[in-house]
């Protein structure tokens, strides 16, 4: 019978092995599959892969047993207009209370987004290492791009500097970003690359484990911020770019 020689060979050996195989192999697939979809959707921050093994590593604890070569953070949804007026000042004292704990910050009503990590010089003799830092974007819809603001805020003993970056206005119109956005730091403009994706920056450099003086502590690790919010005064925010999508990747690399 058909019947009988079919239920037989499930109970052969060599399918039990087949099917075992195909199980993990589509166990596999699986996993990868929503480890991509779950990345896809989350801001990424990431040592580039041939600088792995050249002294440096990400983390949220400095007391971590084992550093990181990535690190994912949640994204944010829902986001409602804002304005750096709000929480950048002179001395910037509201920005290390916003950094003070690592990881994400989400401010209430979603008006503003910050994720803060640690970039750690893991070199064996403790020597300066430099390190370049780039920020990219994909995967844009209505627009979005136009009014979102990007900070980077890299903080240690002898260094705090907040850089935002915006893109350029539609019309080319030269803005009074004091007067018009409340800034005290002016916005440089993304690095357009084309419609939907391009670079924030690629240019950030700075060198870990060096000290003020030699009687100085060494530090061989640095804070380092992102801020995230849609510029409220920006003539691009408007209903029609509401519910789109932005998608941030940055990457750590060891300066050659």
């Amino acid at each position: 019978m058909i019947i009988k020689r079919f239920v037989s060979l499930f109970k052969t050996t060599g399918f039990k092995i087949i099917a075992f195989f195909a199980l993990l192999a589509t166990s596999v697939l699986i996993a990868l599959a929503m480890l991509l979809g779950n990345e896809a959707g989350q801001f990424v921050i990431r040592v580039r892969d041939d600088s792995l093994e050249k002294s440096i590593a990400l983390t949220t604890d400095l007391d971590a047993e084992q550093y990181l070569p990535i690190l994912n953070a949640e994204g944010m949804t829902g986001m409602a207009d804002y304005s750096a007026q709000y929480f950048i000042k002179l001395g910037y004292n509201d920005l290390d209370e916003i950094t003070a704990t690592t990881g994400q910050y989400k401010r209430e009503g979603n008006s503003l987004y910050a994720y803060t990590f640690y970039i750690v010089n893991t070199t064996e003799d403790g020597s300066n290492v430099g390190v370049n830092i780039e920020m990219k974007y994909s995967k844009v819809t209505k627009n979005l791009d136009k009014a979102i603001r990007i900070m980077t805020y890299a903080y240690s003993t002898n260094t705090s500097i907040p850089e935002i970056y915006q893109a350029k206005e539609a019309d080319g119109a030269e803005i009074d970003y004091v007067k018009d956005y409340g800034y005290v730091i002016e916005p440089q403009l993304f690095e357009q690359e084309n419609v939907s994706d391009g670079i924030v920056f690629n240019d950030q450099h700075y060198t870990i484990g060096t000290t003020a003086s030699e009687s100085a502590t060494r530090i061989n690790y640095m804070k380092y911020s992102v801020f995230f919010w849609i510029e409220g005064n920006d003539p691009e925010c408007d209903e029609k770019i509401m519910g789109g999508t932005i998608k941030f990747d940055l990457t750590v690399s060891v300066a050659m």
